[in-house]
Formats: structure tokens, sequence, C-alpha cells
């Protein structure tokens, strides 16, 4: 049988896939350059069909991985949207329950301490300055020391 492709032949399944079938290119003469200096640089005994095989493959490798790559950063992103996503919604979720809690206990201190407006508003003032210039921190023995400097 021929070993020459055409479209008939490679749809043939009969055909052993490892079996070498022969056809003609057309390369210029840099390309015949190349393949002959990777021959010498190799240096093994290797043919030009060889080194064009190696290639192909090379090449398909490179074009699937590159498919590949694309594919899993799209599944990469998405994912990781999701877990930031249900990370958004457990801190809201958090935040809600810890105003909640703070609203009691607001309410709660409101109706055992009696203070007037301008008191509360004092109290307001002093309460944003402290929370903004330690960012946040605010030490409770400090806290403590203050109200009793105050009385």
């Amino acid at each position: 049988m021929d070993n020459v492709v055409n479209s008939q032949r490679l749809s043939d399944n009969s055909i052993d896939l490892n079996e070498k079938l022969r056809t003609s290119i057309y390369l210029k003469e840099d390309t015949y350059l190349k393949i002959d200096s990777l021959i010498k640089l190799k240096g093994r005994n290797q043919s030009r069909n060889d080194v064009i095989e190696n290639a192909v493959d090379f090449y398909f490798g490179y074009i699937t991985s590159q498919l590949n790559q694309d594919y899993l950063c799209g599944v990469f992103g998405s994912k990781m949207e999701g877990l930031v996503s249900n990370l958004a919604t457990r801190i809201s979720k958090g935040n809600f329950r810890t105003a909640v809690e703070m609203d009691m206990h607001t309410r709660m201190m409101a109706s055992v301490i009696q203070l007037n407006k301008d008191e509360y508003d004092k109290l307001r003032i002093k309460s944003i300055h402290d929370v903004k210039t330690t960012n946040g921190s605010i030490d409770i023995l400090e806290a403590a020391n203050e109200s009793e400097d105050e009385t």
C-alpha cells in the first residue's frame, strides 16, 4: 500500500498511528539550514524528518498549553470571584450582627446613664478624635484611666 498522505488515507482507521506517512513540503532554504544546524547541534543521528516531527510536536504542545492556560485562568478567576463574593457576604453578615449588638449596648447604656444632648455630643466628638488618632485601636485600660481622671 502507498504511504503517501491524502484525506482518504488519513481517515482510514486501520492505519497504525505510529506508521510514518510520506508527504512533500516546500520550505525555504533558510529553514533547511536551520534544520541542519539543529541536527548538528543535537549531535545524534537524526534526520530532517525527526527534526520537523519534533518541531510539530513542540508547536502543538505550545498551542494547546496556551488554550489550556486560557481555560484555567478563566476557571480560576471565576472560582476566586466566587470565594471573594462569599467572603464579602460573610463579612457583611458579621458586620450587621456587630452593629445590632452595638446598638443594643448603646441603648442599654443610654437607659442606665442619663446623658443630656451636650454631654453626648462632647463624648461623640472625643470618640471620633480618639478613633482617628489611634486608627481604631483603643486601649481599654487607657480609656478607664481617662474616665477616672475626669471624675
